[in-house]
């Protein structure tokens, strides 16, 4: 029979087991950090939006000229450029009109005005041109193509200008004439003469070819920072 074990000793016993006993170790706190919230980027502006915010950028004008809805915002290697046309509405017969370049600078969405060129670009009579637009055939660099003309004493002319973009301003590639027509001032051998701009290779050369009363064609050739003629003087007789 097994023999009792007094109450008081049993109490004794149990308190004495408590005391050796390893209390539960604590949880670490964790050691992670919390990770910054992203911030979320602008969402891309548009190119009506971006052609916007870039004309309110530009000077007014001196109010000579009007400025149409045709205006072009370029990206080009060494920023935007913000071309604009414009025409004098009362313009008399030698006035032409022009095309103006702003160079800008784009930072965080913003556009800031770096340098104007109000006159990059003038042709034409009676206060317009004829036609414009932005050409990568002729250089690496954007080129304006513009052309314009008029009549003068009965000899019509118009000329194609190529102006070069450049990191440091819009510059003269060439000026050709491409329509010559003297038949309102010539009687007895008028000339009807009208070029077209073929066989370019970017920042090499391009062929002139002439139709109407005769054919035949000139090449131009880059040297240095233009084109020029090959044999020095063109076909095209003057007024």
């Amino acid at each position: 029979m097994t023999p009792r074990v007094p109450a008081c000793l049993a109490a004794l016993a149990a308190l004495l087991a408590g005391c050796n006993a390893v209390p539960d170790k604590p949880n670490p706190a964790p050691t992670h950090k919390a990770r910054p919230r992203a911030v979320a980027s602008p969402a891309p502006r548009s190119p009506a939006e971006r052609l916007a915010d870039a004309l309110r950028v530009v000077p007014p004008g001196d109010g000579r000229y009007t400025f149409g809805k045709d205006d072009k915002l370029l990206d080009t290697p060494f920023g935007p450029v913000l071309l604009r046309h414009g025409h004098a509405p009362d313009a008399g017969h030698p006035e032409g009109g022009v095309i103006a370049a702003y160079y800008l600078r784009e930072q965080q969405g913003r556009f800031e005005l770096a340098r104007a060129y109000p006159e990059a670009a003038m042709s034409g009579s009676f206060g317009d041109l004829a036609k414009w637009s932005v050409s990568d055939k002729f250089a690496t660099l954007p080129v304006l193509v513009v052309e314009g003309g008029g009549t003068w004493q009965g000899c019509t002319v118009s000329d194609t200008d190529l102006i070069e973009l450049r990191p440091t301003g819009p510059a003269s590639l060439a000026s050709i004439t491409t329509i010559f027509d003297d038949s309102g001032m010539e009687q007895d051998n008028p000339q009807s003469l009208t070029g077209s701009l073929t066989d370019i290779v970017r920042d090499r050369s391009f062929t002139v070819r002439y139709q109407g009363t005769r054919s035949f064609a000139e090449r131009y050739v880059r040297r240095g920072d233009r084109f020029v003629l090959e044999g020095g003087e063109s076909q095209i007789p003057g007024c």
